[in-house]
């Protein structure tokens, strides 16, 4: 018993992760695509963006070891809440701009997506089933490896690119 609730929390903390991490290196996407969104002149200052960032790897890490703390359902609850309302607005606004929900810029506008996105969050934070606590060591590792694959695996594009360059550069230095 436990498995599900485990594995659904790795897979949310993995999301968290790669979409925050992506934020904190490229924030600009997403950044735009909010102007766009609000109709403001000007987009709103990275520092937001990267603030947001920041919240979602804050509850990855919550997701992972502190499921049943208050803080941890409020930034939950919150983070869905704003996610599936930008995904309706985005709707609603017919947005255009790529929302770089995961920093580098993609295809997708906001909108349906950004909607199962927050209601998964909300569901997670609101269901306690979906995070029971109660694990062996056998179903944290796996939760755990989950959550660290899963991100390296989205993004092993950009990481071969870095490996590759940095091993170039070790080769020049010698």
């Amino acid at each position: 018993m436990g498995v599900l609730p485990a594995v659904l929390s790795a897979l949310l903390a993995a999301a968290l992760l790669s979409s925050g991490a992506g934020k904190l290196v490229s924030p600009h996407g997403l950044a735009e695509a909010l102007g766009e969104l609000t109709g403001a002149r000007r987009p709103p200052p990275v520092a937001l963006v990267r603030a947001v960032a920041a919240a979602e790897i804050a509850l990855a890490v919550l997701a992972v070891f502190g499921q049943e703390h208050l803080l941890t359902l409020l930034l939950a609850a919150l983070l869905g809440t704003g996610f599936a309302v930008v995904g309706v607005l985005g709707r609603l606004r017919a947005s255009s701009l790529p929302c770089g929900c995961f920093g580098r810029s993609g295809s997708r506008s906001f909108g349906a997506w950004n909607v199962l996105a927050g209601a998964a969050i909300l569901a997670w934070a609101l269901v306690p089933a979906l995070r029971e606590t109660a694990y062996d060591q056998a179903v944290l590792l796996l939760a755990l490896n989950t959550a660290l694959f899963v991100p390296v695996w989205a993004n092993r594009r950009h990481l071969i690119v870095f490996v590759r360059g940095t091993m170039a550069r070790e080769r020049t230095e010698t």
